[in-house]
């Protein structure tokens, strides 16, 4: 008996789905890297050009040819997902304790799928906050002249995200859609006297996120304000002092799909993340498992402009 317990493996229908319905604002890496959902671990998916984000002329003249185009323009690159994994055991006996088992699995259940999607997001974050990562004309490093929590110059920190803006439209014919900084970078620019000076115009006396998005005509912009700790004690931020501008696929979740022009996307294995469970101990020891497989990849290299090191201060 005490061996088939042992043994014994059953996905967690309940929490299952408590988890993939989960969500955490305080991460935002999916923002940039929206999911995709695949059915096989390996594959190819396309890697798109310029040709992808213009708009065509459609209109037709009376008895005119149709408005034939060129086949749009992309190479296929590959994905292949990778497991991850993090679990947690409950003695028989702490579960008598609890006052619900259920809600004391499914608080251990929240807890493992923060863990999970922390280091998603860590992940996320060293990738399009590396320089390397992005060709010379897509980046900017803000040097101490510069500096945007510097308020004795007189440079607008504002100028050099609208002119990073301006490189993303002339590359892909689009706009970005989305931003993504550092706390510390937000913090700069909302206390900087010169952006301070510019809402005044619009109604306000102090900055909010959605001041700055309307100044800079972004659609959707985030803060980064998760931290991690690799000793349990000393804590720093996921974002640094860094900007992501981005042109991201906005399609409905239920009809996303991996053809539609974006900088990037997470895909993630079907029915991933799930939880299952297990038993230790002859079954005195219940083990809860949170399980996900997926890789994020970038699609579109052109879609998305860095500026970093933007505080010196």
């Amino acid at each position: 008996m005490s061996m088939r317990l042992d043994n014994l493996r059953l996905v967690d229908p309940v929490l299952t789905t408590l988890t993939q319905a989960y969500t955490n604002n305080t991460f935002i890496g999916d923002k940039l890297f929206p999911t995709v959902k695949v059915q096989n671990t390996k594959g190819k998916i396309p890697q798109f050009g310029k040709d992808a984000f213009l708009v065509r002329d459609t209109n037709r003249a009376l008895r005119a040819n149709s408005n034939r185009i060129p086949t749009t323009d992309f190479e296929l690159i590959e994905y292949q997902t990778r497991e991850y994994d993090v679990e947690m055991s409950l003695d028989y006996l702490e579960e008598q304790e609890a006052n619900s088992n259920l809600k004391y699995e499914q608080h251990i259940s929240r807890e493992l799928t923060d863990i999970m999607l922390l280091n998603k997001e860590k992940t996320i974050a060293d990738m399009v906050q590396n320089p390397a990562n992005y060709a010379s004309d897509l980046k900017l490093e803000i040097t101490s002249n510069k500096a945007y929590d510097d308020y004795a110059n007189s440079l607008d920190p504002l100028i050099s995200i609208k002119e990073s803006k301006e490189v993303i439209r002339t590359k892909i014919g689009k706009s970005p859609n989305t931003v993504i900084m550092g706390c510390t970078t937000y913090n700069a620019i909302s206390n900087h006297p010169l952006v301070l000076e510019k809402v005044k115009y619009i109604g306000g006396g102090k900055i909010t996120l959605d001041m700055i998005k309307e100044l800079l005509e972004i659609e959707d912009m985030f803060v980064g304000k998760s931290v991690y700790s690799e000793d349990g004690s000393t804590f720093s931020d996921v974002w640094g002092d860094n900007i992501i501008l981005a042109y991201v696929d906005k399609s409905d979740y239920q009809r996303r799909t991996e053809f539609k022009p974006s900088f990037g996307y997470t895909f993630q294995l079907r029915d991933k993340p799930e939880i299952d469970v297990y038993f230790e101990n002859g079954g005195k020891t219940k083990v809860i498992r949170n399980t996900d497989n997926y890789d994020i990849k970038i699609t579109s290299t052109d879609a998305a402009f860095l500026i970093y090191n933007t505080n010196h201060i």
